[in-house]
C-alpha cells in the first residue's frame, strides 16, 4: 500500500477514535517517512497543528518502548505548559516490518480526575473521633429491648386486666420466664408500668419463684 494511500485510511480511524472518545482525546497521525503530523483532532489540548515537527530521537524511543504488538498504552506525559496526559501510541508497519505511520491519543484526564474525587468524597467513611461503634450488647439497646418485652407480655395478658393481682402475677411470670429481671433497671421499669412498688414486686416474684421452676432460667432475655 501506497504511502498516501495508509494515511487515507488512518485519518478515517482518526476521526472515528475522536468520536468515540469526546473532545478531551487528542488524536494525532504521525506520517513517519516525513517525521511529521498530518492529521489532528482536537488540537486545542496541546496546541499543535498539521505539520508540527518533532525532534525524530522521539519517534526512535516510541518504536523501542513499544511492545510485539506496536502499542505503548497509557503512560503519563505532559503538555509544552505543563498539564498532564494519558498518552497511547500505535505504530503501523508495513509488510517488511518498516514503521510507516504512527497514531498518537493524548488524553486530558482532569475532568475525569475531578469526577474520581467528586465521587471518593462521596463514598468515603470518616470514622468518629473517640467514639467506638455501638455493639449490640449496648446497654441502651438492651434496655430498649426489655422495655419492649414488657410491653409485650402486658399486651398478650389481656384480656386480664392489669389492674388485678391475678394479672399482675401473670405478667411478672412470664417476665421472670424471658429472663428481664436480670437486666440492668428492669424492675423500676416494670414497677413503673405496672403501678406497683419495687416492695410488692419482689413479694409476687417469691410467690412466683415459690412455685417451681419456670420454663426458662432466670437471667436470660429472650428476644
Amino acid at each position: 500500500m501506497k504511502q498516501e494511500e495508509l494515511l487515507r485510511v488512518l485519518k478515517s480511524i482518526v476521526l472515528g477514535l475522536s468520536k468515540l472518545l469526546g473532545e478531551d482525546a487528542e488524536i494525532v497521525l504521525h506520517d513517519l517517512n516525513k517525521q511529521e503530523l498530518v492529521y489532528i483532532v482536537n488540537g486545542h489540548i496541546t496546541n499543535r497543528s498539521v505539520g508540527y515537527r518533532i525532534d525524530p530521537s522521539v519517534y526512535d524511543v516510541v518504536i523501542n518502548l513499544a511492545d510485539a504488538d506496536g502499542h505503548v498504552i497509557g503512560y503519563g506525559s505532559n503538555t509544552a505548559k505543563g498539564k498532564s496526559l494519558r498518552s497511547s501510541h500505535f505504530i503501523i508497519r508495513d509488510e517488511d516490518d518498516v514503521p510507516r505511520a504512527m497514531i498518537c491519543i493524548n488524553q486530558d484526564t482532569a475532568r475525569l480526575q475531578a469526577a474520581r474525587d467528586l465521587l471518593d468524597g462521596m463514598i468515603r467513611l470518616h470514622p468518629l473521633a473517640d467514639t467506638p461503634e455501638p455493639a449490640f450488647e449496648d446497654e441502651n439497646f438492651i434496655q430498649k429491648m426489655t422495655r419492649r418485652v414488657i410491653i409485650d407480655s402486658i399486651e398478650k395478658t389481656k384480656p386480664t386486666s392489669v389492674d388485678t393481682r391475678e394479672g399482675k402475677l401473670e405478667i411478672l411470670r412470664q417476665l421472670e420466664i424471658k429472663g428481664v429481671f436480670a437486666v440492668k433497671d428492669a424492675v423500676p421499669t416494670v414497677c413503673k408500668l405496672l403501678s406497683i412498688s419495687q416492695a410488692t414486686l419482689y413479694n409476687y416474684l417469691r410467690e412466683i419463684r415459690s412455685q417451681g421452676s419456670l420454663s426458662a432460667q432466670p437471667g436470660t432475655l429472650q428476644l
